[in-house]
């Protein structure tokens, strides 16, 4: 089974390498086949913890926030 970072990771190559938010839980939603009532909130959590643009970073830097903090826009450092 893929791990919710790859599937955000797919997501986003999907959308052309980076997108609005709305639009990555929709292409991540249509990669899983079930969905936790918190799955918005583990994609927010992964895309966070995975961009030193992020207060929550903890790693691999893999994302990154296209249109500032708080904008809701994430692209992916390497499409």
């Amino acid at each position: 089974m893929a791990t919710w970072k790859s599937d955000v990771i797919a997501a986003l190559r999907s959308l052309g390498g980076e997108a609005n938010l709305s639009d990555i839980y929709a292409a991540v939603a249509a990669r899983r086949r079930t969905l936790p009532e918190s799955w918005q909130a583990i994609v927010r959590q992964v895309i966070e913890s995975h961009s030193s643009d992020s207060n929550n970073f903890k790693g691999k830097d893999v994302f990154y926030s296209a249109g500032g903090i708080g904008s809701g826009r994430w692209g992916l450092r390497r499409p």
